[in-house]
């Protein structure tokens, strides 16, 4: 009887226990976001312009499914505070996408598959099956109009994921996120950032920068 009853209470612990621990597919997607926030924030910190991504982590079978672009600019308050801002938010969008154009023109292949979705290939990827790189569609040579109408598709899945806004060194630094499943939407997250908006009645007349630093949580 006495045995009976410790079995029920070990049986009674164990599913407590295990309703408490998160299901596999939660415990994954929350491990992910936060590696791309830690990530997302390590290249805002760093404030170096260009493409980032990492072939563990960002490179599958070949195909690149997500990267980061940096994009930086100084802030001038020449023409106001409002109006410099807005100059800059161009100008470090401007320097993104001139770094993300150069490094599908000369560090990925672009291919197209059967249902004309874009893919990102690493140059001579190999794969365990295969030897060689993976047949995903046929590829988009450069140099071609239809080069240029896939990059632009792709530049426009580019989607703003952090703003650092350093006020002492008159710098802007942006970071925005790829993935391969948004390459054919256009952004629509990180509005709010791509116009900032500044109240004139709180608009410093001195004309000084206020930090500010911002990460969008997916």
């Amino acid at each position: 009887m006495r045995m009976l009853v410790f079995a029920g209470l070990v049986l009674a612990t164990t599913l407590m226990v295990s309703a408490d621990e998160p299901k596999p597919d939660k415990a994954d997607a929350d491990a992910l976001k936060a590696d791309l926030k830690a990530r997302t924030e390590k290249y805002m910190e760093l404030a170096l312009p260009g493409v980032f991504l990492s072939d563990e982590k960002d490179v599958k079978d070949g195909q690149v499914v997500r990267l980061f672009v940096v994009g930086i600019s100084t802030i001038s308050t020449t023409l106001g505070l409002e109006e410099g801002l807005e100059i800059a938010m161009e100008r470090a969008d401007e320097s993104a996408k001139t770094a993300f154009v150069t490094f599908l023109g000369s560090k990925v292949t672009v291919r197209k598959n059967v249902k004309n979705e874009i893919l990102l290939c690493k140059d001579g990827e190999e794969t365990a099956d295969s030897g060689t790189t993976k047949d995903l569609g046929k590829k988009v040579e450069r140099r071609t109009k239809e080069f240029e109408e896939s990059a632009t598709s792709i530049v426009r899945g580019l989607k703003v994921v952090a703003k650092d806004q350093i006020g002492k060194e008159k710098k802007l630094v942006v970071v925005y996120r790829w993935e391969s499943k948004l390459a054919d939407l256009a952004a629509g997250v990180g509005d709010k950032l791509n116009n900032p908006k500044v109240d004139p009645k709180k608009v410093d007349p001195k004309k000084t920068i206020p930090d500010k630093k911002i990460v969008i949580d997916d």
